[in-house]
């Protein structure tokens, strides 16, 4: 009898140990909308929960990694976007006139010869570049104006397709337009505002657009 009970205590035991065992998977697979079934003999119910173990692992094995890759490739996405968003924003701010600025040549005309001058000479200079271009290598030379869209026959401020699309200005200024020529093109620093370069660069592409436009000019 007392062999019979301690076998009977046994069992029972092994059954309450097995319960405990899988209570929290059981519990994890029903929160998500899974039933299960309770009309298991002993020996089933055992067999089956240990399948339902080993299904666990290896479903967590499987998705957890992917899932966590999906949400790493999204997150990686987003900030590449707001990497672009705030790049471009940085050098849309390097080519536009800073607030309150007032340019010393004259976007209508009628500058200083030796302002007129100047330009020239830095409009043929390849040092400016970061890449050996100069304006004239883009643009021709010795009156033959090339490189230019139909836009340029428009006085300034104008639209211009490269400040556009890779700069966000619906139009620019000369000295704007300058500044868009050495950080693309010649892959160069901008001139400073207000600067001695950038000016008569400036106000000789004001001569250019006007002799492209059929216009009279200073050159």
């Amino acid at each position: 009898m007392s062999h019979f009970n301690n076998a009977n205590r046994r069992r029972l035991l092994g059954r309450l140990s097995r319960k405990l065992a899988y209570t929290a998977p059981v519990l994890a697979l029903v929160a998500g909308g899974v039933t299960l079934q309770n009309a298991l003999d002993d020996e089933s119910a055992d067999a089956g929960l240990s399948g339902l173990s080993l299904f666990l692992a290896s479903a967590h094995a499987e998705a957890g990694p992917e899932s966590q890759g999906e949400a790493d490739g999204e997150a990686e996405s987003e900030g590449e976007a707001e990497g672009e968003a705030e790049g471009e924003a940085a050098s849309a701010e390097a080519v536009r006139r800073p607030d309150g600025y007032a340019p010393a040549y004259n976007e209508d005309g009628d500058n200083p010869a030796e302002l007129l001058a100047q330009g020239e000479a830095l409009y043929y200079d390849t040092s400016l570049s970061g890449n050996g271009l100069a304006c004239a290598s883009c643009h021709g030379s010795d009156g033959n104006d090339v490189g230019y869209q139909a836009t340029f026959e428009q006085p300034f401020p104008h639209r211009v397709a490269m400040a556009d699309n890779q700069f966000g200005l619906s139009e620019v200024h000369a000295d704007e337009m300058t500044q868009i020529c050495m950080v693309a093109p010649m892959e160069a620093e901008p001139l400073a505002w207000g600067s001695e370069e950038l000016t008569s660069l400036a106000a000789y592409v004001v001569e250019v657009q006007r002799r492209f436009a059929g216009e009279p000019h200073d050159l």
